[in-house]
């Protein structure tokens, strides 16, 4: 019998993930969905044969999901909390996959747990690169080192193409959302990107040390959550060059980083990110030769108290949208090929031992062998 997978949110990383399981699954046919018809039309031009594009703005909840099998949801900002795809693909009876990088939206998913259970279906949130790939190598480390208490996930960004509004939103929340850090079983909340929470990793070359801090991911809510034995969890992060750290953290806290708030502009109600959006796609677009750049790594180590058991590393020369979206199609065609547990849970509820090969396969496929897992010297920088 045919499959049916619609993918939400056709963005750069909608995109990407489309583009991916469209080769992965070739006998599957898709749904697409987006509030842009642009965007939708793209879509179909894909495999007219395959895609049927169907325009639908989730935040007004127009999300029809009847007669798919499972669900891709892609559409950021997540850190509203919006559970309505997630609601959507229960009353379809469809499984749910989604990139949620942020503690609100993924609460939101948790929070469903008992309905899906009820319904006999999984719904796993954070499914991309961090949340995604970085719980299945945490999951690897915790396999290999049965003694290990502790998670330290950090993740690397470096992108000149100032990209799509939704990441962008999801950058400067984080710059006023407290951070979640598990620590000896209580729950600590810390500051995003601060200075006072700053420590150095050493990733692979060519990124080499780098200072990270405090981020609001929810790698540590659903890692604690799936691995009792923890009693420690954390994700820090970092942008590229390093300044971006301090600029993103003030830009955040003087008001770009609250979407409640909007400024009247000649009668017209601005949102400020938005503007910040423009004015930095302004600004790219008047360089006289613009040469992208971008790389993405993330690194997880195995704790034994401050002791490190093991490191995993994976890096990519290509903007985080690639490699989000390959966590996303990898998750949704292990969890189509493989099942998960039903209930509502994190990336971790699917089979990292499938998963892992698969995303470094394709990965390698995509970029060469300069981008895949590697095993880093299990000792923290200075």
């Amino acid at each position: 019998m045919t499959r049916t997978v619609a993918v939400v949110g056709l963005g750069q990383m909608g995109r990407s993930a489309l583009g991916i399981l469209l080769d992965r699954l070739p006998d599957t046919q898709f749904v697409a969905l987006d509030r842009s018809e642009e965007a939708v039309r793209h879509a179909e031009s894909l495999a007219p044969e395959r895609v049927t594009g169907r325009i639908a703005d989730v935040s007004k909840g127009e999300v029809d999901l009847t007669g798919v099998d499972a669900v891709v949801n892609l559409t950021g900002p997540f850190f509203a909390g919006s559970d309505a795809v997630a609601r959507a693909a229960l009353a379809a009876g469809a499984a749910y996959v989604d990139i949620c990088d942020d503690v609100e939206g993924t609460e939101a998913i948790l929070a469903l747990d008992d309905e899906a259970k009820k319904a006999g279906l999984p719904l796993i949130t954070g499914a991309g690169l961090s949340p995604g790939v970085s719980n299945w190598m945490a999951s690897r480390l915790l396999d290999a080192h049965p003694t290990a208490d502790g998670v330290q996930v950090v993740w690397l960004v470096h992108e000149s193409d100032p990209g799509g509004l939704a990441p962008l939103r999801h950058m400067l929340h984080m710059a006023v959302s407290t951070c979640p850090v598990y620590r000896e079983g209580k729950w600590e909340q810390s500051a995003g990107f601060v200075p006072s929470t700053a420590a150095s990793y050493a990733f692979p070359e060519p990124h080499g040390v780098i200072e990270a801090y405090d981020t609001a991911h929810p790698e540590p809510v659903t890692l604690s959550r799936h691995y009792p034995q923890l009693t420690y969890a954390s994700c820090k992060g970092t942008l590229r060059p390093a300044w971006a750290n301090a600029a993103f953290s003030t830009l955040g806290r003087i008001g770009f980083g609250h979407t409640d708030v909007t400024v009247d502009i000649d009668g017209t109600q601005v949102e400020p990110a938005e503007f910040l959006w423009k004015l930095m796609w302004a600004r790219y677009n008047r360089k006289p030769e613009k040469q992208p750049s971008a790389s993405s790594a993330v690194l997880v180590q195995a704790l034994a108290g401050q002791e490190v058991l093991g490191s995993l590393a994976i890096t990519d020369d290509a903007p985080m949208s690639r490699t989000t979206g390959l966590g996303a199609a990898v998750a949704a065609v292990v969890l189509l090929d493989h099942g998960a547990l039903p209930g509502a849970w994190g990336p971790e509820a699917l089979r990292w031992d499938v998963a892992l090969p698969l995303y470094e396969d394709i990965l390698v496929s995509l970029a060469g062998e300069g981008s895949r897992i590697t095993r880093v010297q299990p000792t923290p920088a200075a």
